[in-house]
């Protein structure tokens, strides 16, 4: 039987309530980054600490605007890009540290540090990767341009990194990589041990989520590709051979667009993304549900926003826990793809707004990983 529709709440501030709370383990601060103008102007990477009473410290000094971003798993250093360069940011002192100079132009995505802070991985007219102990770089994808015909639609990549994954020897061993094609996106592994490459076949899904054990959570669908289901493979090594476990129309009876996926528990995975909750009045909304490998999927609860007076409404990056949700109000994107807007954090779980000293307009909003 298909479940109850449940409208959790309607966002109507920027600041309410307190921090929020761990999945079963109390009040925990959480570490976040984001961007917005300094003092002249320019777009700077700030921390802020959410534990209700820390104010947000600035990071970067950069001369010109930092485009994107990505966090080091130990909480030590950021790396940046600005003014066509990558830049590796202590968080305790001033003086970046230049990583490697680019050559694109658009569409950046944000750097990726491994796990066991070895390498870094960046996108740059295809995939780098960085080892931070040597500084030597090397390239292991490489994009396929359009050409201006656009007589090579079919070949064309774009290539950005997305996720390290260690092997049983805490190496970084694979890297997920997601792999925009002509008017689609699906996703791939490269393997950096053996250097093989994997992509996950034709427009079933758009992405994937390592989980603990070994197993893979196959997701993603949008208004173009992917299916609206959820899928798992039995590793790495083999992408392609998944199952289907739950098709969301069995769940409820909103259109839902998965766009997001996080482990919030060993064999839990919290599932984020938009939904199409009437067709016929094409009234939107975000939702959240829980899928547990042993007795499947859980409610779906759907998140009612108020509509953006310009722009749009849409969610951002959700934190490693699956707690706090970044929602943007009034969003608009850069020259260079980024959003900027309004940010509201709420809780996934109860609802409840969460109180957080953001400025007016904020940029990209990253997490400690």
């Amino acid at each position: 039987m298909k479940k109850r529709l449940l409208t959790l709440l309607t966002l109507l501030a920027l600041a309410v309530t307190l921090t929020a709370h761990a999945q079963d383990t109390g009040s925990v601060p959480r570490v976040s980054y984001f961007t917005a103008a300094d003092q002249n102007g320019v777009q700077q990477v700030y921390q802020l600490l959410l534990d209700g009473q820390s104010a947000a410290r600035q990071i970067t000094r950069a001369a010109s605007d930092v485009l994107t971003f990505g966090a080091a798993y130990d909480g030590l250093s950021i790396a940046y890009i600005s003014g066509g360069q990558l830049w590796g940011q202590s968080v305790h002192t001033e003086e970046p540290v230049l990583l490697a100079t680019l050559s694109a132009a658009s569409m950046f995505s944000s750097p990726v540090y491994s796990q066991d802070n070895q390498y870094l991985a960046y996108a740059d007219n295809g995939v780098w990767l960085l080892d931070l102990g040597t500084r030597a770089t090397r390239q292991i994808l490489a994009d396929v341009p359009l050409l201006q015909d656009g007589s090579n639609m079919a070949d064309y990549r774009l290539y950005q990194p997305v996720r390290f994954v260690l092997d049983a020897a805490g190496r970084a061993a694979q890297l997920v990589v997601d792999v925009y094609v002509w008017e689609w996106k699906t996703v791939g592994v490269y393997n950096l041990l053996d250097d093989t490459w994997q992509q996950l076949a034709n427009q079933n899904y758009t992405s994937l989520l390592p989980l603990s054990g070994g197993r893979v959570l196959i997701y993603g669908n949008n208004a173009l590709s992917g299916a609206p289901a959820l899928a798992f493979a039995a590793s790495l090594d083999n992408i392609n051979a998944y199952t289907e476990v739950v098709r969301f129309a069995d769940i409820t009876d909103a259109t839902l667009f998965a766009e997001q996926a996080v482990e919030i528990t060993p064999g839990v995975v919290r599932i984020v993304g938009s939904a199409l909750v009437s067709a016929a009045a094409g009234e939107t909304a975000f939702f959240a549900f829980d899928y547990n490998l042993i007795s499947g999927a859980g409610e779906v609860r759907f998140v009612t926003l108020p509509a953006s007076s310009t722009g749009s409404t849409m969610i951002g990056q959700i934190a490693p826990d699956g707690t706090l949700l970044p929602v943007y109000s009034d969003a608009l994107w850069t020259d260079t793809g980024s959003v900027y807007g309004a940010l509201t954090l709420f809780d996934v779980a109860t609802g409840e707004p969460v109180a957080a000293p953001l400025p007016e307009t904020v940029g990209l909003l990253r997490w400690q990983p």
